[in-house]
């Protein structure tokens, strides 16, 4: 068959060319980066290494997040700094995933299985009163309460299992020689007792020098000053004052608006004994002796019984008194059920998902209209300006178009346009003209140049914007950074006047210059934290013979370091099980640092390749789908009782 293919090619070169070439061409249209994202499903918010990362993965994170700090107000203003954060962790992970893959790490089902036992059995709430595991059923009820799954809990596994093993193959990879082992050693292990002094450098005592001093400054320190790349951005902002008195409310509108929100305004006062459940069993147990215990409530002090009875772990030091408390702040069979009763009238039992609960009523009260007029016409007025916003900055989007100039269709509605000045996404961005401009510079930076944003909240305010371009990286001229340069060259003066203040100390032995000294005695180099890890420092101390000066360092707060050496004692040699324990500690951190260089690595040369239906997308690259996002309507609600 090879033959005849052979003679056939033979006898047709120019149709196998053309063959070929199709079939060359079509193969580079797929191998090149693609950085559309028409072409992803909604629910893939990211593909790293052809593993997807789905919708509802960033969205159990992010639930989980807010159920770890309870559900907030601005919970909508947190949600893209809790969805950035959780798709970090989610690419971190799956980038875990490939390293390990690269690396022939295997993690087994029965090592999975093996682990999770082991974890359940932590928690006597998983076992049997005869110390077995409950069954699966059981066990996912009890972690659904927390919004946990055991599928969730396998996952986690799997990735410490897989990141030990990671981390174990490359500690292997580590030669660890005699002189390592003995510097280690004393490191960890030599006593020592210091004197040391600090000076602050004083950037405030030093003058401006002027914009000739300062561009020099600038040319001279070239990369020192480079910005990664910064972008430009026009944007439209609305507060109250926009729409002025159309927002205003008058007393019919506050008034009906008491009315339908009346119960919000009711308090109750009460105290509870409760039961624990997590199973029906439970429930069931639970319920019986509730039921059993109502009736000797009568004749009985109800918070002197709740301390000595409930389950509750408050009730030990409230004896269950709650105290005030708004009726929205308790789960709803808890309300309706106290809402019902009258004042010392005990309710019968009531289930919620944290058990069985007797409450006795002991106030209501509800506060009256003027009491909550200012608050209503604070709460309408927000309403308000929050539909009228959004209705004029969406007509805005509209007119403008996904990748449109702002100006004209913002003449035409009346808005006004700034831009800014460029900009880079870190914490601390300063846009003049608009509120809470870090989140707005991340989401710009997550956008194309030309895209126009979504509606954004910015403090008071909402605000729209477009990406209008992107400076590359560069060192900007003085006139864009001047604050900057400035701020360095006081520094840099400033330090040169402390440490030539410190040596001339040391010089003349009149060590008041250097302030008072701070003692640290019988310490080691590791006990010394950040200090003890400075190359300099630590170099510095273990080469200084007892009762001398070290040279003049600076620590890492930037602070002149120097120190005096009261007295050391020698690390006492290692013997066998001590030297092997310090070579597992030395390589176990050095592989750990290893990892993190090559996950580094591997996520620069995905984050080249952003395609999400090449080659590169689906094999190897990192993709992030700016489109899409996670609403409030995505997460659980939090509950109290």
């Amino acid at each position: 068959m090879l033959r005849n293919f052979r003679k056939v090619f033979k006898g047709n070169q120019t149709p196998m060319t053309l063959v070929m070439g199709i079939v060359l061409v079509g193969l580079v249209a797929y191998l090149a980066p693609s950085t559309g994202s028409s072409e992803a499903p909604d629910n893939v918010m990211a593909r790293v290494y052809g593993r997807d990362v789905l919708k509802r993965d960033t969205d159990r994170l992010i639930s989980d997040m807010v159920t770890r700090m309870g559900r907030q107000a601005n919970l909508e203003q947190m949600l893209p700094f809790l969805q950035q954060r959780a798709m970090g962790e989610l690419v971190g992970q799956k980038l875990r995933e490939e390293l390990a893959e690269q690396h022939g790490i295997l993690v087994t089902d029965p090592e999975v299985r093996q682990a999770l036992e082991a974890r359940l059995r932590k928690y006597p709430v998983f076992t049997t009163p005869e110390g077995q595991l409950r069954e699966t059923i059981e066990i996912n009820a009890i972690l659904r309460e927390n919004g946990q799954s055991l599928n969730q809990w396998e996952t986690e596994i799997r990735g410490e299992l897989t990141l030990r093993k990671l981390v174990d193959q490359e500690a292997a990879k580590v030669p660890v020689d005699e002189p390592w082992l003995n510097l280690e050693n004393r490191v960890r292990n030599e006593k020592l007792s210091l004197e040391t002094f600090t000076l602050n450098p004083d950037p405030t005592a030093v003058a401006d020098p002027g914009d000739a001093k300062l561009a020099a400054f600038l040319k001279e320190g070239g990369a020192r000053f480079q910005v990664p790349p910064r972008r430009v951005i026009q944007f439209v902002t609305l507060d109250e004052a926009f729409f002025g008195s159309s927002l205003a409310v008058d007393d019919a509108a506050l008034k009906a608006a008491y009315d339908s929100k009346k119960g919000q305004y009711t308090e109750l006062k009460a105290s509870h004994i409760l039961f624990k459940a997590q199973t029906e069993a439970e429930f069931g147990a639970a319920m019986k002796k509730a039921e059993a215990l109502r009736p000797k409530l009568a004749s009985q002090d109800f918070n002197k019984v709740a301390g000595e009875l409930s389950e509750d772990p408050t009730a030990k030091a409230n004896n269950g008194d709650l105290g005030w408390f708004k009726s929205a702040s308790m789960a709803k069979p808890f309300v309706d059920a106290a809402l019902t009763l009258k004042d010392g009238e005990i309710s019968q039992p009531v289930r919620t998902s944290f058990g069985i609960h007797l409450i006795k009523l002991a106030g209501k009260r509800t506060k009256t209209f003027e009491e909550t007029r200012e608050e209503l016409r604070a709460q309408l007025t927000g309403d308000r300006f929050t539909t009228k916003a959004k209705e004029r900055l969406e007509q805005l989007r509209k007119r403008s178009g996904e990748r449109g100039d702002l100006s004209a269709a913002a003449r035409n509605l009346g808005l006004k346009v700034q831009t800014s000045q460029p900009f880079l996404d870190e914490p601390t961005v300063v846009i003049p003209g608009l509120q809470n401009a870090a989140s707005v510079a991340n989401e710009a930076f997550r956008l194309k140049v030309g895209q126009v944003s979504r509606l954004q909240r910015t403090g008071n305010s909402f605000a729209v914007f477009r990406v209008q371009e992107e400076r590359p990286t560069a060192v900007p001229p003085l006139a864009e950074i001047r604050d900057r340069v400035l701020t360095a060259w006081k520094l840099e003066e400033a330090r040169k006047v402390t440490a030539k203040k410190a040596m001339a100390a040391l010089e003349s032995g009149d060590l008041k210059v250097l302030g008072e000294a701070k003692s640290q005695d019988n310490t080691t180099l590791t006990a010394l934290a950040e200090l003890g890890q400075h190359p300099g420092i630590r170099k510095a101390i273990l080469d200084t013979p007892e009762g001398k000066f070290t040279p003049v360092l600076w620590n890492p707060e930037g602070q002149v370091w120097v120190a005096r050496v009261k007295s050391r004692t020698p690390a006492e040699p290692l013997n066998f099980e001590k030297r092997q324990a310090l070579v597992r500690d030395i390589q176990r951190a050095g592989s750990e640092k290893l990892l993190i260089s090559e996950l580094q690595d591997l996520e620069a040369k995905g984050r080249l390749r952003p395609g999400f239906s090449s080659l590169w997308g689906r094999f190897g690259g990192i993709w992030i789908n700016t489109e899409a996002r996670s609403s409030k309507e995505d997460l659980p609600e939090a509950g109290d009782f």
